[in-house]
């Protein structure tokens, strides 16, 4: 029941982000859309993944800052969202339809918990609402597979740092390059988390600690410890098409280090990059929630001194 109550709130979402992406009938011939892709399966994540990683070395007409480095700035779409990272099967969610997983290691798609951190997992998502249905913030390692309309997602790219924002939940992370700014001191937790961007040759890379344990990877209870530690990959394909890797490190609920890939892709909407993100989604945050408690959900914990905005 669970799974189906959210899978119903999270459609409206979905169906956002599928009706502005291309058809998956689209790719073949090379192609997504009317965009020529040196990788076309962008929605078969395994596959893009493998097909980045081999010709991705061999691209190297993309736009470059004056310092000569990879230049991202612009506007970005997802080809993924956050229901479930995992395999999604047709009706599992309602009118979800069938998406690959996000998770291409290990190879069977499948998130490595710990076998008492698979049953929180479920005690999860029976008893407690999604962070983001109670319009707290998207955390850092959900940042690239959040839904969002046609605003698609920002990356402000200058000498000293990124900056990620999006329309979802006025979320944004701010990522100074290494020697920019000291780290934190590793008692202090964050909801995004402690980032540092550093250059290895034409690839973005992106560590992050000092994470709390209060944030989601989905709306179905996939969770870390403040022990967390991630590492991103962003390196362009082709001049329209980004490779995004997330690596997460955490032994106190994984058995093993897991990795998600997908594709960003350059949103041809002109005019998008001059203007604000404007969030449409949070002003009735607090009565479109009150449904969750009506069937004895709950916030998670530490939640109760965070009230939506």
């Amino acid at each position: 029941m669970r799974a189906r109550r959210i899978g119903l709130v999270g459609c409206a979402l979905a169906a956002a982000l599928l009706l502005l992406a291309p058809s998956a009938n689209a790719q073949s011939g090379g192609r997504f859309g009317d965009v020529e892709r040196a990788c076309p399966d962008l929605l078969d994540f395994a596959a893009f993944h493998k097909c980045a990683l081999e010709k991705m070395g061999s691209f190297t007409d993309f736009p470059r800052t004056p310092q000569g480095k990879p230049d991202f700035n612009g506007i970005w779409r997802a080809t993924r969202i956050a229901q479930d990272i995992e395999e999604i099967m047709p009706g599992q969610y309602g009118a979800f339809p069938h998406m690959n997983s996000l998770i291409v290691e290990p190879e069977n798609g499948k998130i490595p918990y710990l076998p008492w951190a698979a049953k929180v997992r479920i005690s999860n998502e029976q008893e407690f609402i999604s962070p983001t249905a109670a319009c707290l913030p998207v955390g850092a390692m959900r940042w690239s597979y959040s839904p969002v309309s046609v605003t698609g997602h920002r990356i402000v790219q200058t000498p000293q740092q990124l900056i990620f924002s999006m329309e979802r939940l006025h979320t944004y992370r701010m990522i100074p390059f290494v020697g920019e700014r000291r780290r934190l001191d590793q008692s202090v937790k964050l909801w995004e988390g402690d980032s540092r961007g550093h250059w290895d040759g034409n690839t973005m890379v992106i560590e992050t600690d000092n994470l709390l344990d209060l944030v989601w990877f989905d709306h179905i209870g996939t969770f870390i410890s403040t022990e967390a530690k991630l590492t991103e990959r962003i390196t362009y394909v082709d001049a329209n098409t980004l490779h995004y890797e997330e690596t997460v490190v955490d032994p106190n609920v994984f058995s093993q280090p897991w990795k998600i890939a997908k594709a960003f892709i350059r949103s041809d909407n002109e005019g998008l990059d001059q203007v604000d993100l404007e969030d449409t989604t949070v002003e009735y945050c607090d009565a479109e929630i009150h449904h969750f408690f009506n069937v004895g959900q709950k916030l998670w914990r530490g939640y109760n001194s965070v009230a939506p905005k």
